[in-house]
């Protein structure tokens, strides 16, 4: 008989949908995602902060009663939750540990380093989600791996994921009125990084850009080790709004924006395939509008890598996210950062074929980086059936004398009337002779 599925449950919260996921590793490594579940966030989530606690709560039971559906009979008793927003930031936090020469470094003592970054105490009402780990150094030679190495000093470098209290204090009432326990924080930047970008393109040095509905986050690798995330406050809505200014409904200016195409001559009329429509501006118009947003966030990306050498990051940006499909958006970047822009696909992965796994990226890296099982199937324990107890055996009756018995049978041992009547006219017959 196979052994049972161990799956790993995670949900991203973002600003247009609710993600939830559920995968497990199968025997060569591979990790597989068996479901995925999406619901809409919109006016719930707004720049990846929830803002309407009971109905976010409300979606995740949703989620998590069709990912048992999905999974059964397995059960969930714990998930992931991804951080990001407006208010996630990465800051640094170096320690520097006197170690004994006589005694390698181990497990123990990385794990007493990090808690040690997950308890520092921070102003401003910030809080500490995840902590990821950065370079290590000892005795001043870089290493990735320094169990088993000895020393006298050990430099450790890690990434504090940091947000706003408020941001948590509503995660945290969310799941719990979803009956969820969380099983731990991470950083979705960082989780979606593991799906999409290789070891190699980390190694050399590279950028992840999660162009989204309400903000476009960034995160940064270089020598293998994730620098930074910088967050900003602006994303595909942005330039759905900018549409709408030319007085139309919501629903046409994002079908506008899916199906805008750059053109080479502006004098002609909006044909994007919108033939179902009728819209009283020119193609000018249009590109002016979404390329002056485009360019606003372009310029912020811009600004951001500013302070690096273009160098460092010779595998360029990736691009996720569902504001990433802009068309016009890859040329642009390319030509104001100087780097070379792709567009971001899932890796060593597999997925059912119902799935769309870019759309749900950030779910799905969430999932890799999990090592809690979350959901198995339950432990029936079987009851002991209670020991049946001998039947009594019957009470000794007192002996029957045989005085009693030959009473008791003096009525069948007696001869019929007849015979007796018989017998007595026998009797005076013989007197008479």
């Amino acid at each position: 008989m196979q052994d049972p599925k161990k799956y790993i449950v995670a949900v991203d919260l973002g600003s247009t949908h609710i993600s939830g996921a559920a995968g497990h590793r199968d025997d060569a490594g591979r990790f597989v995602v068996d479901a995925v579940e999406i619901v809409e966030s919109k006016d719930a989530i707004k720049r990846g902060r929830i803002i309407n606690v009971s109905d976010v709560a409300f979606k995740l039971s949703q989620i998590f009663r069709r990912l048992e559906t999905r999974i059964s009979p397995s059960k969930i008793g714990k998930a992931y939750v991804g951080v990001s927003g407006q208010s996630v930031r990465s800051i640094d936090f170096p320690i520097v540990r006197t170690i004994s020469l006589e005694s390698p470094i181990d497990e123990t003592l990385l794990a007493d380093l990090e808690s040690e970054a997950r308890g520092r105490v921070l102003e401003n009402n910030l809080v500490i989600f995840d902590v990821i780990p950065g370079e290590f150094r000892v005795d001043g030679r870089s290493t990735q791996d320094p169990c088993g190495q000895y020393g006298s000093e050990v430099r450790a470098s890690y990434r504090l994921i940091v947000g706003n209290e408020i941001h948590k204090r509503n995660i945290d009432k969310a799941f719990e009125q979803a009956n969820m326990p969380i099983a731990g924080y991470i950083c979705t930047a960082h989780a979606a990084a593991a799906a999409v970008l290789s070891v190699e393109e980390r190694r050399q040095g590279c950028v992840l850009l999660d162009f989204g509905a309400e903000t476009t986050t960034l995160s940064l690798y270089k020598d293998g080790y994730f620098l930074s995330t910088i967050t900003i406050p602006l994303g595909g809505n942005n330039i759905t709004r900018d549409i709408c200014s030319l007085h139309v409904k919501e629903s046409e200016a994002e079908a506008i924006k899916k199906a805008y195409q750059p053109q080479t001559d502006a004098s002609q009329p909006v044909d994007w395939d919108m033939k179902d429509y009728y819209f009283d501006f020119t193609a000018a118009e249009i590109e002016e509008v979404i390329t002056a947003r485009l360019g606003e966030i372009v310029a912020n990306v811009k600004a951001q890598l500013a302070g690096a050498d273009a160098r460092t990051f010779s595998s360029g940006i990736t691009l996720i996210g569902g504001g990433s499909l802009i068309k016009g958006l890859k040329p642009l970047l390319s030509k104001e950062t100087s780097l070379d822009v792709c567009q971001g696909t899932l890796l060593n992965v597999s997925l059912p074929q119902s799935v769309n796994g870019m759309a749900s990226v950030q779910a799905i890296g969430l999932l890799l980086l999990g090592y809690e099982i979350c959901a198995a199937v339950p432990v029936v324990e079987r009851k002991e059936e209670p020991a049946v107890a001998p039947a009594p055996e019957p009470e000794p009756q007192p002996a029957v004398s045989a005085e009693r018995q030959n009473s008791g049978n003096t009525k069948s041992q007696k001869s019929p009337l007849w015979k007796t009547i018989w017998d007595k006219v026998n009797e005076e017959m013989d007197k008479e002779n």
